[in-house]
């Protein structure tokens, strides 16, 4: 099976590329055109750093604009923001479509509480075959990979505006703004040699 190292830490295979190749085929049918050699292109791929810069997954973007993003999502480890402590986001889009391609994750919901105050807390799993929808008023955590590098996603997302979303406080249910982290663009750089 052919195996590429994209950037240090992230390595495709055949089996991945099969997946993605079904899952754009199935979800986003003429969106690209999905070649071996452009699912393994460094260009068109971005770990995303965590706090300590972790790479805990890595994107491939699709297609961004106002009225819709779509991204393949490989997912090396949990979504968690603020480590140990429960940091649940929301999302720009007023809703995504996450379908899960191989693999699978559990994630912690937390809706807005009719009466106000601690929000409702929900954990649910996601497995290969299944999809996550998960609306703007919805914030969440991935609090676990069930198959560190080989769970992939493709995200389907409708309508958002950059930059509109933030941070639920998991106690009191109160919403902050996201506040851009003036280290994340150097975190991403380092993990990312191909952007520099």
């Amino acid at each position: 099976m052919r195996t590429v190292t994209v950037v240090p830490g992230l390595v495709l295979d055949e089996e991945l590329y099969g997946l993605a190749e079904a899952g754009l085929w199935a979800f986003a049918p003429g969106l690209v055109a999905c070649t071996w050699e452009w699912f393994t292109d460094p260009a068109n791929w971005a770990l995303i750093p965590d706090p300590s810069c972790f790479g805990y997954k890595a994107e491939l973007l699709l297609q961004r604009a106002a009225e819709r993003t779509t991204k393949i999502n490989l997912w090396m480890g949990p979504d968690l923001r603020a480590g140990e402590t429960p940091k649940p986001h929301n999302h720009p889009w007023e809703q995504f479509t996450a379908h899960v391609l191989a693999g699978g994750y559990l994630e912690t919901r937390y809706e807005p509480s009719p009466q106000g105050g601690a929000p409702v807390v929900q954990d649910r799993s996601h497995s290969a075959g299944g999809r996550n929808i998960v609306p703007k008023a919805t914030f969440h955590e991935v609090i676990e990979v069930a198959d560190p590098g080989r769970t992939l996603t493709l995200m389907d997302c409708g309508p958002g505006i950059q930059g509109q979303w933030g941070y639920m406080d998991p106690h009191t249910g109160e919403f902050s703004a996201n506040e851009p982290d003036p280290a994340f663009s150097a975190r991403l750089r380092q993990l990312n040699p191909q952007l520099r």
